[in-house]
């Protein structure tokens, strides 16, 4: 194994965006042969002890990555700290998990002695500002507390939300300062309606009958942009599905990691099959686009123009 890899890794916290970042990170560092997922409580779990002990037939590192580590009971806890006393040589683990972990635990000491342990947590409400803030700084933008407050106005306190948003913001950006109008034009604000048989359109690609459903109560420009913030924040959690899918994860595990019962997380993942990632991010910034064209960005109606977006983000 390298040697500026160690022999274990603990990353978890609610903080999903920079939990996803680090096993990125860790998973370039392997070819992609060498790497065993298991999914503790899910399609694919496996004793994770075995499964590090195990000789490797390629030869090399290998990378035992354990999806859900905050799900580990008492038992599987002990047996991965007594495994740690005596890792296993050219095996890295890594554990991710979602909040649960217990920073001063055993399973923490017992990678902390040997390895490296980070703790990402998500912003509340009253510190959204500043992680907002901050995200833009390591992207090379400068955004004031109020303008960053603002687009926590729009778009809640979630992290994975924001962290959305700051990136297609930063990109606009492009290295200048921020303003509100920025923000007003490129972040639409949420909603609370839930059009289910608009987004179920939009997931079997029946861009038909999705502006049929769109269409068929909007009178007012304010009317479509609500419609747009409903639509971007469900196609945002498909491209969140997307990627963890892409990650090797379960369905259990994208029910776990956005808070979703089986049901709508299985829907998730099958529309998230319909779409290309790059095609989802684009369909993202489509709305976007949408949305500063019926707040006064366009001379078209705006009714044409929503239904211009919808046949470009459910289209073939």
């Amino acid at each position: 194994m390298p040697p500026e890899l160690k022999p274990a890794y603990l990353v978890a916290g609610s903080d999903w965006p920079k939990v996803d970042a680090a096993i990125a990170r860790l998973r370039g560092r392997f070819p992609e042969e060498s790497v065993e997922q298991i999914s503790v409580g899910g399609e694919h779990d496996s004793d994770i002890v075995a499964v590090c002990n195990a000789l490797d037939l390629l030869g090399g590192p290998r990378l035992v990555l354990v999806r859900g580590a905050d799900a580990l009971d008492a038992d599987r806890v002990a047996a991965v700290v007594e495994y740690l006393s005596d890792p296993t040589p050219g095996t890295c683990l890594a554990l991710f998990g979602a909040a649960g972990i217990d920073p001063s635990g055993a399973l923490a000491a017992a990678v902390g002695a040997v390895g490296e342990v980070r703790f990402f947590d998500a912003p509340d409400r009253k510190q959204a500002v500043d992680w907002v803030v901050k995200r833009f700084a390591d992207l090379g933008v400068k955004c004031p507390p109020a303008t960053a407050r603002r687009v926590v106005e729009r778009v809640g306190d979630d992290a994975g939300e924001l962290a959305l948003e700051v990136e297609k913001l930063a990109v606009f950006a492009g290295g200048d300062g921020l303003e509100d109008d920025d923000v007003d034009a490129l972040v639409p604000a949420g909603a609370d309606i839930k059009p289910w048989e608009i987004t179920d359109a939009w997931g079997r690609r029946e861009a038909a009958t999705m502006i049929a459903l769109a269409v068929a109560d909007i009178e007012r420009a304010d009317e479509v942009s609500r419609l747009v913030a409903t639509l971007s924040g469900h196609i945002r959690k498909v491209r969140r599905a997307a990627a963890l899918t892409d990650a090797g994860a379960s369905t259990g595990d994208v029910a776990k990691q956005l808070g979703l019962k089986p049901y709508p997380a299985q829907k998730l993942v099958g529309q998230a099959r319909q779409f290309e990632t790059a095609e989802l991010g684009r369909a993202i910034v489509r709305l976007a686009e949408l949305d500063l064209a019926v707040k006064g960005g366009s001379r078209l109606d705006s009714r044409f123009e929503l239904e211009l977006a919808l046949a470009d983000i459910a289209g073939g």
